[in-house]
């Protein structure tokens, strides 16, 4: 368990500091869908939510306990359901226009591993509130998909324009407007 916890956060850091050997390694690797989700995007999930409730146990004013599943509920159906609609979105953008890449393990790859600049943030923000403005480096996003369509799919730098654009703005929005619509269906938290 130990293991699995220091290569994900091996993998999470090598994405922010030296995106371009860690996507390499990552493109040498050639993991199956299954394995990439859960050796690397439901543990650092499940540490997200875990940040989650326990940081909303602590700055909770009243029923604390309450406040923090419910906390943690939220954010592990925005993440998840962020996360698998960004996967479907960006496949069924591939197939539309870019059949050549449309490969579903290819693209999970790339959303599974520029999703964790979001993960990251998430829960750096939900430890320290006051540090919202960081929300801003979700931006950093679009470099990690850059640089991923270079090392997984071979993509010259005049070939990834409209894969980035799309899959940026579908990583970064989709668990935004999920949260959202908790927010929406859920007003009182």
């Amino acid at each position: 368990m130990t293991d699995l916890l220091r290569n994900i956060l091996k993998r999470a850091w090598g994405m922010i500091v030296a995106t371009g050997p860690t996507w390499d390694a990552i493109a040498a690797e050639g993991r199956d869908v299954q394995t990439l989700r859960r050796q690397y995007v439901y543990p650092l999930m499940a540490l997200a939510v875990l940040v989650s409730f326990v940081f909303s146990l602590v700055y909770a004013d009243e029923r604390a306990f309450e406040a923090a599943v419910l906390h943690g509920i939220t954010t592990a159906v925005a993440l998840l359901g962020g996360y698998f609609a960004s996967c479907a979105i960006c496949l069924l953008f591939l197939q539309k226009k870019r059949p050549d890449l449309a490969d579903r393990t290819d693209c999970e790859t790339v959303v599974a591993y520029s999703y964790t600049v979001i993960l990251l943030v998430e829960m750096v923000t939900t430890v320290m509130p006051s540090l919202f403005f960081f929300k801003i480096l979700d931006m950093f996003t679009a470099y990690l998909i850059w640089d991923g369509c270079r090392a997984i799919w071979m993509l010259k730098d005049e070939e990834r324009g409209n894969v980035v654009l799309v899959f940026s703005v579908v990583i970064i929005f989709v668990p935004i407007v999920a949260g959202m619509l908790l927010q929406w269906m859920l007003p009182n938290i």
